[in-house]
């Protein structure tokens, strides 16, 4: 790759690119994830009540699935920023940046190459995992992020002779950190770390070498920390309902499941690699003289990397239900892995790939620009629409012809990622909880009234967001009792209303999916397509009590 201004501003460049093509998922709720209700039904009881450090569920009890820093990261949000769509995943999005960042320090530190950190730092910005695990409040990106400079630690640890003791801090805090974060996962990618250095063939550690007492201590008492104090206060309840969730109800024990989510793991590792696995493998004779020419120390680095990657293997096939998240911790490695490859290999199909991604840029921004001009002219698409057409103008005529290929592609993905969630934008906005906030203000709710919630407790979480905590939610579930209090909001769906008392209540509509989708503006072939799309679409209903019960 040639020199560039890029070079000089790397540090600042990368980052901030990903900020803004992850932008449009992040910092709204274009899609609700639904685990994040999760954690911010938590941290809004917990800073109800004082709590820092017991999460509860929706309906009030104790919560020990997960440990505590996603918890703690989303409570500083909101103490500094208040509750609102925003502070609810704007660390999780900086997060992500700040993975970006790391990625890139920690290929130059261990490759000494600033081109392959810069790539390998593109590489980790614009897979498709990271770009959505920034835009969810829940541990995933912070997880990775923990891991990362673990791996980081161990990997400086296993090729210094004498390592500098931050990366003993490093290794051992950031793994802390992880298991403080997801629990006995972190702890499997740190004993994997830790046997690796002691047993690989090229660069092999002795017990002593991986021993620095004053790291080690303050990791384990970060590490344990929490936990002692749940057991102070919760008691046994709180490591059975730990343990349930983290082994228990986790790990299989049925051969065709565990073969399944194998072979999952594997495939979905190899769809969130895509182009770089493809690209990278493009020249087999190539590559097998490029294994042939690895020093030792390579040899080690890339040794730890396979280690990660078939440990993650094995904990997908372990477990009952396989998440696409679960490839996140190996996806850093992964990137400082192909980064080597692409810059000291000779690797093909780099031109056919931007070509490829380039067309869909192409196709969608089109899409985009019919759907302003002749369906509905939403001001967040026609500026994402200016933002995209700019550059792809730009890359048509050249602008951008000193950059690498790799760089290029990385950026079309990134672009094609921040095309899709604009033009999502003025389909799925504004989302039910905004929609249902804005209508319980219309019909005179205040926060004296409580509104009580029946059915997915996502939709009262997604009320909680939306309000600002301003209003008293309460989340129903599937519990169908009526409230005593006579001045007691409903909201609820069709499927719930048999279940319901409603004649002392005047019912109105509260939020309809597609619900800024005029179906009359469309073409006369599409229009009964997107009807019944319409129809299809969860709706739900606001219950204000009639004045004479109040």
């Amino acid at each position: 790759m040639q020199k560039t201004g890029l070079q000089k501003y790397v540090l600042l460049f990368i980052p901030l690119l990903f900020l803004i093509y992850s932008a449009p998922s992040a910092l709204d709720y274009v899609f609700h994830y639904p685990d994040e209700k999760y954690y911010t039904d938590a941290v809004i009881q917990m800073m109800d009540k004082g709590d820092l450090f017991t999460p509860y569920k929706a309906d009030g009890t104790p919560r020990f699935k997960k440990p505590i820093i996603t918890y703690w990261v989303l409570m500083v949000s909101y103490k500094m920023f208040g509750v609102s769509r925003i502070s609810s995943r704007l660390f999780f999005w900086l997060a992500g940046a700040l993975l970006v960042l790391v990625t890139y320090l920690m290929t130059k530190s261990l490759s000494k190459d600033k081109n392959i950190a810069i790539i390998a730092a593109f590489l980790t910005a614009s897979n498709p995992m990271v770009l959505m695990s920034a835009s969810r409040s829940i541990p995933d990106i912070l997880l990775v992020l923990f891991l990362t400079v673990s791996a980081w630690g161990f990997l400086e640890i296993l090729l210094a002779v004498n390592p500098n003791k931050k990366y003993y801090w490093m290794a051992y805090l950031g793994a802390a950190l992880a298991f403080e974060t997801k629990g006995i996962p972190a702890a499997g990618f740190a004993g994997v770390s830790i046997l690796f250095l002691l047993l690989n063939p090229w660069k092999k550690k002795r017990i002593k070498d991986l021993f620095e007492p004053i790291s080690l201590v303050v990791a384990i008492c970060v590490a344990l920390s929490w936990f002692v104090i749940m057991y102070a206060e919760h008691g046994t309840t709180y490591l059975s309902s730990f343990f349930a969730d983290q082994i228990g109800d986790r790990v299989s024990s049925k051969t065709a499941q565990v073969v399944n989510n194998t072979f999952l793991g594997i495939g979905n590792l190899i769809v969130f690699l895509i182009p770089w696995i493809f690209i990278v493998l493009s020249k087999p004779k190539k590559m097998k003289e490029f294994n042939a020419s690895l020093s030792l120390q390579t040899k080690a680095i890339f040794g730890f990397i396979v280690a990660w990657i078939i440990l993650f293997v094995v904990m997908s096939g372990a477990v009952f239900k396989f998440y696409d998240r679960y490839i996140l911790p190996v996806i850093p490695l992964l990137s400082f892995l192909f980064a080597y490859i692409l810059t000291q290999s000779v690797t093909g199909l780099k031109k056919a790939f931007l070509k490829v991604f380039l067309i869909l840029n192409v196709v969608i921004v089109s899409i985009s620009i019919l759907y302003a001009v002749f369906i509905l002219p939403d001001p967040v698409l026609i500026l994402g629409i200016i933002f995209s057409a700019g550059i792809i103008t730009a890359w048509f005529f050249h602008v951008f012809q000193k950059l690498s290929k790799e760089i290029l592609i990385a950026n079309a993905i990134m672009l094609l990622f921040f095309n899709t969630f604009i033009l999502m934008y003025p389909l799925l906005m504004p989302n039910p909880g905004k929609q249902l906030v804005n209508n319980l203000y219309r019909q005179g709710i205040t926060s004296a009234n409580k509104v009580y919630v029946y059915g997915n407790i996502r939709t009262a979480s997604n009320i909680r967001i939306h309000c600002n905590n301003h209003l008293q939610v309460v989340s129903m579930d599937t519990v169908y009792s009526m409230p005593v209090q006579p001045d007691t909001y409903l909201v609820f769906s069709k499927k719930e209303e048999p279940f319901l008392h409603l004649n002392g209540y005047n019912i109105s509509e509260g939020s309809e999916e597609w619900s800024r989708v005029p179906v009359e503006k469309f073409p006369g072939f599409m229009q009964n397509g997107i009807l019944k799309l319409k129809e299809s679409g969860t709706k739900y209903y606001i219950a204000k009590p009639k004045p004479s019960t109040r």
